[in-house]
């Protein structure tokens, strides 16, 4: 299958979930969908990213390390947002690896309390900046204090729904 011409054109979710399916009994498929997350189509790279996500909600272990830190570092200066998003659904879902950037780490922040930044955008990064926390625990007093010192009132009922589960976890460990 032609994965970079079928996403090249629209697709809808069940045309999608029919292509993760393909993946899924086709494994070794995975590495040419992966690539094209870095196509320089940013609707290819969307839709790549998005059939990704789904894949790393079934199939995290697929991931290579090397794989997780090209997310990360695409991520950082990705301008499409649906790029963007998918690349941080993909990592929420993931073990990461112990060695993480820490542009990646900063940048996570600033996504996080950017109000800039889309609802889906900040949620994820504070879901992936508490999976760091639990490989870094020194950052999860920066990361709480954060949480607990934004003003709320100027976030959305997502992002602060987000927030709340997250300091409740932190209090936990």
């Amino acid at each position: 299958m032609n994965y970079r011409e079928q996403l090249s054109r629209p697709i809808s979710k069940n045309f999608l979930d029919q292509l993760v399916q393909n993946i899924f009994d086709n494994p070794e498929d995975f590495q040419n969908i992966f690539q094209l997350v870095f196509d320089a189509d940013n609707k290819v790279a969307w839709r790549a990213a998005w059939a990704c996500a789904k894949i790393s909600e079934k199939h995290p272990d697929w991931f290579t390390d090397k794989q997780i830190l090209e997310i990360m570092k695409f991520s950082i200066n990705i301008s499409h947002g649906g790029v963007h998003r998918g690349c941080l659904s993909i990592l929420s879902n993931l073990r990461l690896p112990n060695s993480i950037p820490v542009e990646f780490i900063n940048s996570c922040f600033e996504w996080m309390i950017s109000p800039k930044s889309p609802i889906a955008v900040q949620s994820l990064s504070m879901k992936i900046l508490y999976s760091i926390c639990q490989i870094v625990p020194e950052l999860s007093i920066e990361f709480k204090a954060y949480l607990e010192n934004v003003d709320f009132e100027s976030y959305s009922a997502g992002f602060n729904s987000t927030r709340k589960n997250t300091l409740k976890k932190l209090k936990i460990n």
